[in-house]
């Protein structure tokens, strides 16, 4: 008998990191992986977004759902299928249900591994709105259950609770880590020697396409409102603390030139989880990633400007104040002035808090499985 056919459905861009993540070569050697990348057919104004892609041979793109429909019912009898589609319109609704027809076992993610956004309006907190919200939640709850995946993987308390949110009972929760916390648990045993130096783990804002190309919302802050006082405070950082600053890529952004936003300050990609392993300090605004400066116990600041402190992007301002409340992080604004005393005091971790986010945010286990051993013994040789 032939291994078992494992295909990830996708709706972005597929790339190199994304097999990473996925920890794919982990489950290589038990399961033929396909790998369906949708972005084509569901948004293909998003690839602006993106500077690289994996060339990978199991990666199949598809300009249409009628294409990939054709392909994926030659192929996903029996299969185990890794659903990373909601049902939030007509074609990923479509898509979805396609999924649930098939004889495939569908496992759906929630790991989402950050803080989310607080109301952005005064309006949010009123109580029709919040009655309304129940209302939706409640509907997609009980009436979508026929677009839901069979099994669905979550990691740390937040997505356990949104998970009960959103999905019918009947989806088995399987209790997992964050995609950055497992990545932790693949490469903690490595040995990592500190360098004297500072990581700012950049997001592409507001200097290169992202999320906006997306929504289409117009970005409030521009390159020039953002770095030059942001390579000032990296400066300043560099001289009070005595390290030097690199930058870590966004995956997305790997392959474009970031040497004019940032001074010619040294830029890497594809390796953020050991360049935190291996700095001193980790300065961030709302990066997914500052999960590993909580994984690797490193102190963690975080910047904004005053355009961001002023309110002009709501949704930016709130995520990196919910960073600093649940991380215990002070903030800096980029626009004024600082001594070292306040960079010294910053560099205090508060490990309660690192705890809590880690519980909160990043793993729903304590026997530090990884995600891909987790998906081995729990869904892959499970026992039917």
């Amino acid at each position: 008998m032939g291994k078992k056919k494992l295909i990830v459905i996708w709706p972005y861009r597929f790339r190199d990191f994304d097999w990473q993540r996925f920890e794919l070569d982990f489950l290589a050697p038990h399961v033929e992986i396909h790998v369906h990348e949708l972005i084509d057919a569901l948004t293909p104004e998003f690839g602006a977004a993106y500077a690289n892609q994996s060339e990978n041979p199991a990666v199949k793109r598809f300009a249409s759902l009628k294409e990939w429909r054709k392909e994926f019912k030659k192929i996903s009898k029996d299969a185990i299928v890794f659903n990373h589609v909601r049902p939030i319109n007509l074609k990923s609704t479509l898509i979805c249900a396609t999924l649930r027809r098939s004889r495939a076992s569908v496992i759906g993610f929630l790991l989402g591994g950050a803080v989310v956004p607080g109301p952005l309006k005064a309006s949010e907190t009123l109580l029709a709105v919040k009655v309304a919200k129940r209302a939706y939640h409640f509907f997609r709850r009980n009436f979508l259950i026929l677009f839901m995946p069979r099994s669905l993987i979550v990691g740390g308390v937040q997505s356990e609770q949104m998970a009960k949110r959103d999905f019918a009972r009947t989806v088995k929760p399987l209790f997992s880590n964050s995609f950055d916390y497992s990545q932790f648990l693949c490469i903690s045993a490595l040995d990592q020697a500190t360098e004297n130096a500072a990581v700012y783990l950049d997001t592409g804002f507001p200097g290169f396409p992202r999320d906006e190309v997306l929504t289409g919302r117009t970005e409030a802050i521009t390159a020039s409102d953002w770095y030059p006082n942001l390579n000032k405070f990296f400066y300043f950082v560099e001289k009070e603390l005595d390290l030097k600053v690199d930058v870590a890529i966004h995956p997305k952004h790997v392959g474009r030139d970031h040497s004019l936003l940032f001074d010619s300050r040294r830029a890497i990609g594809g390796q953020t989880a050991s360049l935190v392993a291996m700095r001193k300090l980790v300065i961030a605004t709302n990066s997914t990633a500052i999960s590993f400066a909580i994984c690797y116990n490193k102190p963690l600041i975080l910047v904004w400007s005053d355009l961001i402190e002023s309110g002009v992007d709501p949704r930016k301002k709130s995520f990196i104040e919910n960073f600093a409340i649940e991380t215990g992080a002070r903030i800096f604004n980029i626009d004024r002035e600082y001594t070292e005393q306040d960079l010294r005091e910053a560099m205090v971790i508060d490990h309660a808090k690192y705890e809590s986010y880690k519980r909160k945010y990043l793993t729903s286990r304590t026997d530090g499985k990884p995600n891909y051993q987790v998906l081995l013994d729990e869904v892959i040789f499970a026992e039917d």
